[in-house]
């Protein structure tokens, strides 16, 4: 099968499409022809070696990627819940798994079944961002109805999840983005307010709120400690090794900083996601989709960081 790997860490030109054997399956898991992928950030922080003191244990090549959607084509002994036919969606293990492959072995626990009113292939965009958000708002923040909330990099595929699950929970939610995506923010998604971190710093004011998601990871807790309210919390993804550790002696101190791991999924949020999705209320902004043979290109839009949503990459 072929499968988009890599063989040492670096940038974007150390991915190249390799024959692999198909994989298969353990007790607990179940095999996917995938269908398509969604490439992360996450990616590009492991394939550059962010992890690298965790991941070094096994070897290379490394598959890219996590999210993914498709069908189940085999499932292990132990496997109930899913059958062979299914159309699943959901996440390989983030640090030691990959789904950028034409088949892929995963946990039964990191799938379901993917939501039937969405194209098979856009589910692949949702379950990191979402779940990523999930976590965020719903475990760390303990959100809340009326709760203020500011989210800093509101147009990415985590702050546009991020806004559509602030309007469930009923928060009273703020957007920090581009003027670029000002417009599409504002009539999209339905904030209290749109900020433009161009022409204004939102950590400039006299506002306060119950939690800030720093979606994009590009400010810091000191500089965002002052517009908290006392009890207060910030939540970022910036989750690399070296800052959890900082975080943790934050959160330690203050109890008001936390990062939010992109981390292990489960069956029950990627559920959870399927019926907000199915009922109208979550859906998966894709701004491009790329053939398999277009995944270089895939990324490279990615590095750039300007996607408003998601990328797709269709594997067939």
């Amino acid at each position: 099968m072929r499968a988009i790997t890599y063989n040492s860490y670096g940038d974007i030109n150390k991915l190249q499409i390799s024959e692999l054997n198909s994989p298969k399956p353990g007790i607990n898991d179940v095999i996917v022809k995938v269908a398509a992928i969604s490439p992360n950030p996450f990616d590009i922080r492991k394939l550059e070696g962010g992890f690298k003191v965790i991941t070094n244990v096994k070897k290379f090549p490394f598959i890219i990627g996590c999210d993914f959607s498709g069908e189940v084509i085999e499932v292990g002994k132990n496997v109930g819940a899913f059958k062979v036919g299914d159309k699943v969606f959901g996440m390989t293990e983030i640090l030691f798994g990959g789904s950028g492959a034409e088949e892929i072995k995963v946990s039964q626990k990191y799938i379901s079944l993917a939501p039937s009113n969405l194209e098979l292939n856009h589910a692949a965009a949702l379950p990191q961002v979402s779940n990523t958000s999930l976590l965020a708002l719903r475990n760390i923040a303990k959100l809340r109805t009326g709760h203020k909330l500011l989210i800093n990099g509101a147009s990415g595929g985590v702050g546009s999840t991020a806004l559509q699950i602030a309007k469930i929970y009923e928060a009273d939610y703020v957007a920090v983005t581009s003027s670029r995506n000002f417009d599409w923010i504002k009539e999209e998604f339905g904030p209290s307010k749109v900020i433009d971190y161009t022409k204004e710093d939102f950590t400039e004011t006299d506002e306060k709120y119950d939690v800030i998601f720093d979606a994009n990871g590009n400010r810091s807790f000191p500089e965002v400690e002052k517009i908290l309210t006392t009890n207060g919390i910030y939540v970022t993804t910036k989750n690399n090794v070296y800052t959890q550790i900082d975080f943790l002696k934050q959160f330690t101190k203050r109890r008001k900083a936390r990062v939010v791991l992109s981390g292990k999924t489960s069956t029950s949020n990627l559920d959870l996601i399927r019926m907000w999705v199915e009922d109208g209320k979550l859906k998966p902004y894709i701004e491009k989709s790329f053939s398999f043979a277009q995944f270089k290109d895939a990324y490279e839009h990615l590095v750039k960081g300007r996607t408003r949503g998601k990328l797709i990459i269709n594997m067939d």
